[in-house]
């Protein structure tokens, strides 16, 4: 009995203990961070997108997207089990791709952190019990997935994974077989993180505490399957986008307190990029696929704060932090073109190239943005923070049904596509699923028990143990912030100081203007230090003025900001009545919505675009472009914007000028061309335009040759060919020994019966090599690269359109063609 009371006691005990580490997770992670349960966001923009978020994640298909694991794990054919034929009962969604390209599991992943994050950040009871069936049911069937590995001596113990390629974790397993990158399309490592990653949340946010065995077990898996790897061989392997696998491990170094994890998250940063950012290098970046680069600096930068010796890691995650939102961040807050970071001399790709920024990309930004900002308490970085999550985060999603946007353009008079919920899953879908429930976790953080930080100007409740603050405001719609103080105490509230501030920023306490010290145009935080009583004001004047700011290296092109508010135009109308009602014409707008093509997201495969001297300009000085605008209601922060010119065939006159985030369903400019009417008559902008605007009134289909997702959307086949940039331009080419590059093109609406050809694009630079073109496996044209071809461009590049044969157009059973494989085949020796 004795000993029988012994264990009751420590059980007892052991209970405890797991109860207090559920509570404090998230802040055992982030420790200068308030549970995001601990912040209730007030009536106001984000509270109303965090809404619409949670309305349309409780609308998902949960059992679809488990299916992933549930196949791979076989449990799908286990005769009598819970799971059996599962697959017929709930197939699997496409993932974004098939066949070489499938990323099943991915947005599995996503979101199980996307309900986490919702169930911590929601506050009503009914809701919030939706929210956390869904987050217990499928950590529940995920630790089921993992429990069917548990005789496997092959490498899968441990396992959970949604993509068709156990066998090639077994090779890896067995003797470090690189073969894995033959899935490199596939993006393995980034599959797994999101399923990482949704482990995590559903423990920290989701208060799951089977998930933290599950989520460490797969990081044991995770160590265990690249063990056979040399330190070479695993840096080979990093070259594949691979998501934050460094930051998943480092985040089961902080849980579990074993270093193994720790050393794993260093094994698992990829050293190019490590060293590449040892310094401020604003060329290293040129040309890289974007987001891939972005979760790895998330890892060192959460590495650096982790081990103290690590302070390599630390630098390179500031330095690549610096290059991007000082020379790559565009007027949304966002980065890179079609997913690439663009070089100084391409800045015309900005507005030239529709598939803008990639809301992925600002979402981990974001995140790398926090965990800077917590070592440093530097305010440039919340201005960041805030100008990013307004302008780009707050704009890429449907306030009417709560879909998400891949690609914002910058084009102007472009528009959005939206996802379409059980349909579209792409990347930005996952990420998309997240961001709207974490508003409420850097509005304010603290440093102990001694100092408390207000970030952001949001309408919201704070109420921790040590502090408690109620801040109301309507903010930017006006320009000042309440903040009530409920907790008595003697300690420092810190308020932010912007960069945009104008002249007057202030700070009372109740009625009493303090004496601080700010300078214009610098960011900074102001430090009140007092005996608080419950119930003390404090009153932040935040006066706003309007600027302007320079596309990043292109001087042609301004957009106009108002505080930390980018200002648009709309330039169509939604509705009839609203065309009757502005002036504007109506447009109904093409693919607005995306569905579950793999190429769905993307306005430069799927949208329309207006030529850019169709757009509205402002032509004169630009000393002069902020006389152009005058205030029309600054309570809902719109003004007017005078875009008239006195010429022919040009129709724009004045333009309401409001919040980006709130044009929706309509096309827009957030861009202005601005030069002066003599060095515009001087350009060959309209010549240009003009070109390009009758290529694309012909244009069915193309595909842009080495970026990897316009050609997994165009089932891309090859052979001894390779990828990489020439003079800023992506190229795939054909090497010796029988190379080839084949891509399917296709077109929808009414069939054409002639008259249709390919054109492609070469360089000057191959003057001598040789190939042949085929067309549904006919030769149609031998091709021979010259060095003089007029017209090529300045940089080299030119087009060749070649005929297909009418005999062609058909096929068998005499029925016009719209698909057509297009092959490229080096000639033998070139």
């Amino acid at each position: 009995m004795k000993g029988m009371n012994y264990l009751k006691a420590a059980l007892l005990l052991l209970a405890v203990m797991l109860c207090n580490v559920k509570a404090e997770a998230q802040t055992q992670i982030y420790p200068k961070h308030f549970k995001l349960s601990e912040v209730t966001l007030l009536d106001g923009p984000f509270k109303t997108a965090m809404d619409k978020n949670i309305e349309l994640l409780l609308q998902y298909d949960v059992d679809r997207l488990l299916n992933p694991y549930i196949r791979q794990s076989g449990l799908n054919e286990v005769q009598g089990g819970k799971y059996y034929n599962w697959q017929n009962a709930h197939p699997s969604f496409s993932n974004w791709g098939s066949g070489d390209f499938n990323l099943d599991g991915h947005v599995g992943g996503h979101y199980l952190t996307a309900v986490s994050l919702a169930y911590a950040a929601c506050h009503d009871s009914s809701t919030k019990a939706q929210l956390k069936a869904k987050v217990d049911y499928m950590v529940e069937v995920m630790k089921d997935c993992q429990d069917a590995y548990n005789n496997n001596t092959e490498g899968l113990y441990g396992f959970i994974g949604g993509q068709p390629m156990n066998d090639a974790w077994k090779r890896l397993y067995a003797n470090g077989d690189r073969s894995l990158s033959a899935y490199g399309c596939a993006v393995p490592w980034y599959c797994q993180h999101k399923i990482m990653a949704g482990l995590r949340d559903a423990y920290i946010y989701g208060e799951n505490t089977d998930a933290l065995s599950v989520f460490l077990k797969l990081c044991d898996w995770t160590i265990n399957v690249t063990s056979k790897l040399s330190d070479q061989e695993m840096q080979y392997m990093l070259d594949t986008e691979h998501g934050g696998v460094n930051e998943s491990l480092l985040d089961a170094y902080q849980l579990s307190g074993q270093s193994k994890y720790l050393t794993a998250a260093k094994r698992f940063t990829h050293n190019t990029m490590l060293n590449g950012m040892q310094s401020l290098n604003t060329t290293f970046l040129d040309n890289r696929h974007a987001n891939t680069q972005v979760p790895k600096y998330v890892g060192m930068a959460r590495i650096g704060e982790q081990d103290a010796s690590a302070t390599n890691y630390t630098t390179a995650a500031r330095n690549f932090w610096t290059d991007v939102t000082t020379n790559r961040t565009v007027c949304i807050g966002g980065n890179s073109m079609y997913e690439h970071f663009i070089s100084a001399n391409s800045g015309n790709v900005y507005v030239d190239n529709v598939d803008g920024p990639e809301s992925c990309n600002t979402n981990n930004m974001l995140k790398l943005t926090e965990v800077l900002a917590d070592g440093t308490h530097d305010a440039k970085y919340t201005d960041f923070y805030e100008y990013a999550t307004w302008n780009h985060i707050l704009s890429t999603q449907d306030p009417t049904t709560g879909g998400y946007v891949y690609f914002t353009t910058l084009r102007p008079q472009g528009y959005r596509i939206y996802s379409t919920v059980n349909e579209s899953m792409w990347c930005c879908v996952g990420t998309g699923m997240e961001n709207h429930s974490k508003y409420g976790h850097f509005i304010y953080t603290h440093e102990g028990t001694s100092k408390v930080y207000v970030n952001l100007f949001t309408p919201s409740q704070l109420n921790s143990t040590d502090f408690v603050l109620t801040q109301n405001t309507t903010f930017p719609f006006e320009n000042q912030t309440r903040i009530t103080v409920g907790k008595a105490g003697n300690y420092t509230i810190a308020v932010r100081h912007p960069s945009w501030a104008a002249e007057g920023y202030k700070i009372e306490v109740n009625g009493t203007q303090q004496s601080i010290s700010v300078t214009k145009g610098t960011a900074s935080y102001v430090e009140i230090n007092r005996s608080w009583s419950a119930g003390d004001v404090i009153t932040v004047t935040l006066p706003m003025e309007l600027r302007y700011t320079q596309c990043p290296n292109l001087y042609d092109y301004i957009s106009f900001q108002y505080g930390p508010i980018l200002l648009a135009a709309q330039t169509t109308a939604k509705t009839q009545e609203e065309a009757t009602a502005t002036g504007l014409v109506y447009e109904a707008l093409q693919n607005e919505y995306g569905h579950e093509g793999r190429m769905d997201h993307a306005p430069g495969s799927r949208g329309t675009s207006k030529t850019l001297t169709s757009a509205p300009l402002l032509i004169g000085e630009r000393a002069d472009v902020l006389n152009k605008i005058t205030p029309l209601d600054l309570s809902q922060l719109k003004f007017t914007i005078d875009a008239s010119r006195d010429v022919e065939g040009y129709n724009w006159n004045t333009l309401t000028l409001q919040p980006f985030y709130q044009i929706q369903h309509a096309r827009y400019s957030c861009y202005w061309y601005q030069q002066t009417e003599e060095n515009y008559l001087n350009s060959n902008m309209g010549a240009e335009e003009a070109a390009n605007a009758a290529l694309v009134t012909r244009t069915l289909d193309f595909v842009a040759t080495g970026e990897q997702q316009s050609e997994a959307g165009h089932i891309t086949v090859y052979e001894n060919s390779t990828t990489g940039v020439y003079k800023d331009e992506y190229y795939r080419d054909a090497r010796p020994d029988n190379g080839f590059l084949q891509y399917t093109l296709s077109y929808e609406g009414d069939a054409i019966e002639s008259g249709l050809s390919v054109l492609c694009r070469f360089t000057t630079a191959d003057a001598g090599r040789k190939a042949t073109l085929y067309v549904d496996g006919y030769p149609i044209a031998n091709v021979h690269a010259i060095n003089d071809f007029t017209p090529a461009n300045s940089n080299g590049f030119y087009n060749v359109e070649y005929p297909i044969p009418a005999s062609l157009m058909r096929d068998n059973q005499g029925n016009v063609k719209k698909s057509f494989v297009v092959k490229l085949a080096a000639d033998k020796g070139t």
